[in-house]
């Protein structure tokens, strides 16, 4: 849900910050580390361990939304530099 958020954020600041849309998008990986380590990572380590179980539930699913969110922001640049080079 964060990334499509974050990749929906960069697409309606897409003309008005063109020049930041990467410091926006770093912007956003960070403030998904932020969420995970604040609300997730506590009850990983509840125990002292974390089982292959458990980082596969969250880091699975984060790589591959990290993924998509990387291809689509991608692609939105090249577009925006083909509708208005330099």
């Amino acid at each position: 849900f964060m990334a499509f958020a974050i990749v929906f954020g960069l697409y309606l600041v897409r003309f008005r910050m063109k020049q930041q849309i990467g410091f926006l998008f770093i912007g956003g990986s960070l403030l998904k580390f932020l969420v995970f380590f604040l609300f997730f990572y506590p009850s990983f380590i509840e125990d002292g361990t974390i089982s292959r179980a458990e980082f596969s539930s969250f880091f699975v699913p984060y790589f591959l939304a990290l993924a998509t969110e990387t291809y689509f922001t991608a692609s939105m640049l090249r577009n925006l530099e083909k509708e208005n080079p330099g």
